[in-house]
């Protein structure tokens, strides 16, 4: 295999790997995270809906906002 066809191989890899960093650079993908905790701590409740769990992450920024920059 030549080398440019090796380089297309590895793309898809790369640009999941530059996705994934992004996503948590970001914070989206902070939903994911709580979903694997829930799953792991094993909790009683059900797990809130995404759009549940981003409005109560943004209750609690704007309940102490000092930990932003903005």
């Amino acid at each position: 295999m030549s080398a440019p066809a090796r380089a297309a191989a590895k793309l898809p890899d790369l640009l999941r790997e530059v996705r994934r960093f992004a996503r948590g650079i970001l914070g989206s993908d902070a939903y994911d995270k709580y979903l694997a905790h829930h799953r792991v701590t094993g909790c009683a409740h059900a797990p809130m809906t995404e759009r549940e769990f981003w409005r109560w992450m943004y209750a609690q920024q704007d309940a102490s906002p000092e930990g932003r920059c903005c």
